[in-house]
């Protein structure tokens, strides 16, 4: 019977182990002094930095047992009175570093194939910036020695670098959609302007739903939503051809820019929360009094989330024109279509749906009104 009860208990324990998940770090260091704190730090989704667990180095080593990290992220290593950091990704294995006190940026760290895959990452990326910036160097000297030929061929090879490394960090997001380093490199293509807006919401909507939800896949996430914002707003400007669009008006029919059409029509973005809208929007109406007969027509597009308070802000400020919301605050897309990112907001079309102003508020507003319908009229 006691065989039997040892028996269970060990299988229990085995069992216990195998259900347990977390990993280790153990280190060797150089130069540090003995006691010295270690701390392990973890970026919280507000971006604020946490200690999670912390131990002493002693005979120039030391080794921490750390719970199976929440999500995907960054962690690192700081010491107590000393600057600079050991970055690591936190996955579950074990992980070996060996640290350097006067270089921390070189100490070496193994272990897991996250951290492998974003250590070769910064490895060749490192070493493609080093062989341009001497290829750079050779290339002035060739040029101020007079070396034409030289400096051509040069500047040649320089750019067949450039492209191999473009298509090394294509080819590594590309191929890795279940590592956080693929956020890591599609990031950077994007900040770089190696591929485009579009192309990276591509790419994300590939990667895992778990890296999304990261931290870092979050941060992706908006800026990719800040670029294409950009782009729209670049592509949709003075001289553009204003992009027709249809949303419900507060009684819940849709309406169209083209039925809101005049001879001068007004785009205004605003929300009943906005301050400024609010502040703006008496001049509105007198400049649509004044006007309206002459051929100016508005359409506004409200960025408000609910429908009483859009619809009460119409009424309290007496804005008799056409009104379109889908209430869905900063993501109305309307207003990402048109790349707007403040409000008020306005472009002004001629009766061909041209944008020929923008962003014109209290009396220059006005004059550009009287001028453009003073024009229509010769």
């Amino acid at each position: 019977m006691k065989r039997i009860a040892l028996l269970v208990t060990t299988l229990l324990l085995v069992a216990c182990q195998k259900d347990q998940k977390g990993y280790s770090i153990t280190a060797d260091t150089e130069g540090f002094e003995e006691g010295t704190m270690v701390y392990v730090n973890a970026v919280s989704q507000s971006r604020r930095p946490i200690i999670i667990d912390s131990t002493t180095i002693q005979n120039q080593k030391f080794q921490i047992k750390l719970p199976a990290p929440e999500s995907n992220d960054f962690n690192y290593l700081t010491f107590k009175d000393l600057r600079g950091n050991v970055l690591f990704l936190a996955e579950n294995n074990p992980i070996e570093m060996t640290i350097y006190k006067d270089s921390m940026r070189s100490s070496i760290v193994k272990g897991g194939t996250e951290n492998e895959l974003f250590f070769s990452y910064a490895k060749t990326v490192k070493k493609y910036g080093e062989e341009k910036l001497k290829l750079s160097n050779e290339y002035q000297i060739a040029t101020k020695l007079g070396e034409t030929n030289k400096a051509i061929k040069i500047a040649a090879k320089r750019e067949e670098l450039v492209e191999a490394e473009k298509q090394f960090r294509k080819d590594l997001a590309n191929n890795n959609s279940s590592s956080l380093v693929s956020i890591m490199a599609l990031t950077d293509l994007l900040n770089l302007k190696i591929v485009s807006a579009k192309e990276a919401k591509e790419q994300f909507n590939s990667i895992a739903d778990t890296l999304k939800t990261s931290r870092l896949g979050k941060n992706l996430n908006q800026l990719i939503a800040n670029a294409m914002a950009v782009s729209m707003q670049k592509r949709i400007d003075i001289g553009s051809t204003a992009e027709d669009f249809s949303a419900p008006t507060p009684e819940g029919k849709m309406l169209s820019l083209k039925q809101s059409m005049g001879k001068i029509t007004i785009i205004d973005f605003w929300a009943s929360w906005c301050k400024p809208c609010r502040m703006e929007n008496p001049n509105v109406v007198n400049v649509y009094k004044k006007y309206h007969d002459k051929g100016l027509n508005i359409i506004s597009v409200s960025l408000d989330k609910k429908q009483e308070a859009w619809t009460k802000a119409i009424s309290d400020d007496n804005l008799d024109w056409n009104h379109v919301s889908n209430l869905q605050f900063w993501q109305e897309p309307i207003a990402q279509a048109y790349g707007v990112r403040s409000i008020p907001a306005t472009f002004i079309l001629d009766e061909k749906g041209n944008v020929i102003a923008k962003n014109l508020r209290g009396p220059a507003l006005e004059e550009k009104i009287s001028e453009l319908l003073a024009q229509q009229s010769l």
